[in-house]
């Protein structure tokens, strides 16, 4: 029996389950919050207090975030500025908070003393803890989301899909290489990159649509790079899922480039990089205008990726579900997939020969696909997210192109 989130919302008694995100330093400020949440009547998370010995950090934490209904980012000097899981809880905290409904409240920056909300996290209110009436508004929050969640909500009309005939190809061209990467070939052809105004789900960074002109063929890896391949040409094993067939992550953007200079060298060429945005949605849509490359249809997905409905909280051997119309395998769920542009917010003087965008004044680059840990909705065609080209995931990973 399929499990239904509105089901739970509807018959749920239970408290408000709240993740507590914090630095290590702010233990002893998180440490009370959490006793005056608790005495108020909810259910906080706080790893002293819900992990048990023995307990991976990384499998029980994206769990715990995934699990909440709401996440308390608290910040503070030592939060801000420090490198480490927090940074993790954050991004765990971005992706689920990116999945919601318009209306929802679920992600809560919580100052515990002055300081500056990061950029990324500015989207939303935040309060102060610190503040004669800091607690107040922040119970007034809650309250308000336990209400919303015990009443339940209205669902969404269903929307009319647009049809479309997709047309699969019989047998592409193929390349393989020394260490066994094989490559489909990719015909020129024109696009429509981004989503419509109207498409569900929509995030307005996709847009606006911009008409793509792809000149030349390419060769495009048939499956995301394995830890075998990476391991036959950087000689180790970054991942924290293991296993030959499972697709490479924990891998920075910074690293990728690496193999690929190493790769290059190993087969005397200079063919490969990473694909460009442009030419990765090219490929992924495979001639397809609709939400996914199958149809707009949401309960088809788990036929073709592994995402947050079916995946178990890991990554599967690559290939194990339906290839796209043209033979590219989980260009949606597994892993996130590094390209080669850096990150703009919308495509307002996006390039229109599909090559990568790599000017602007973001530190953070493109990534495309989504992964093991995203809902259906972040792992449309059009679905687009910025990370730090140094940061290391264990639902990221990436895909090769080859040039003819």
């Amino acid at each position: 029996m399929k499990y239904n989130m509105m089901d739970e919302i509807h018959t749920r008694t239970s408290p408000l389950r709240i993740f507590l995100c914090h630095s290590s330093g702010d233990k002893p400020e998180v440490r009370n919050l959490y006793q005056r949440l608790s005495g108020d009547g909810f259910d906080p998370w706080l790893d002293e207090e819900k992990l048990l010995p023995g307990q991976e950090w990384e499998v029980e934490i994206p769990k715990a975030v995934k699990t909440s209904d709401v996440v308390i980012v608290c910040l503070s000097h030592k939060a801000i500025t420090k490198a480490g899981y927090v940074q993790k809880e954050i991004k765990y905290a971005l992706d689920k908070a990116e999945e919601q409904p318009e209306g929802t409240i679920f992600l809560i920056p919580l100052k515990l003393e002055e300081c500056d909300v990061p950029e990324r996290l500015q989207r939303w209110q935040w309060v102060s803890l610190f503040e004669e009436k800091g607690h107040e508004r922040l119970m007034s929050s809650l309250r308000f989301c336990t209400e919303k969640i015990t009443s339940g909500s209205d669902p969404e009309p269903n929307l009319i899909q647009r049809p479309e005939e997709v047309t699969y190809a019989e047998e592409n061209e193929t390349s393989i290489n020394t260490i066994d990467m094989e490559f489909v070939l990719i015909q020129p052809g024109e696009f429509d990159m981004g989503s419509p105004a109207n498409e569900t789900g929509r995030y307005n960074d996709e847009g606006p649509i911009h008409h793509v002109t792809i000149s030349e063929a390419f060769y495009l890896g048939k499956y995301e790079v394995t830890q075998k391949q990476w391991h036959e040409v950087m000689g180790d094993n970054p991942s924290y899922f293991k296993g030959d067939d499972l697709p490479v992550e924990n891998v920075s953007w910074d690293n990728v480039q690496k193999f690929i200079k190493r790769l290059n060298e190993k087969e005397n060429t200079h063919k490969y990089r990473l694909p460009s945005e442009a030419e990765w949605e090219y490929a992924a849509r495979a001639g397809t205008t609709t939400r996914y490359s199958f149809g707009d249809d949401d309960s088809k997905l788990g036929e073709y990726a592994w995402y947050s409905e079916n995946s178990g909280d890991n990554t599967h051997p690559v290939g194990n579900k339906g290839a796209n119309p043209w033979g590219l395998y989980d260009v949606h769920g597994n892993v996130w997939e590094w390209v080669q542009d850096i990150w703009n917010n919308t495509y307002n003087g996006a390039p229109a020969d599909g090559s990568a965008w790599e000017y602007g004044v973001s530190a953070a680059q493109v990534i495309r696909g989504g992964g093991w840990l995203r809902y259906a909705r972040g792992c449309r065609s059009a679905f687009r997210y910025d990370i730090d080209r140094g940061a290391r995931y264990h639902d990221l990973g990436f895909r090769l192109l080859q040039e003819v």
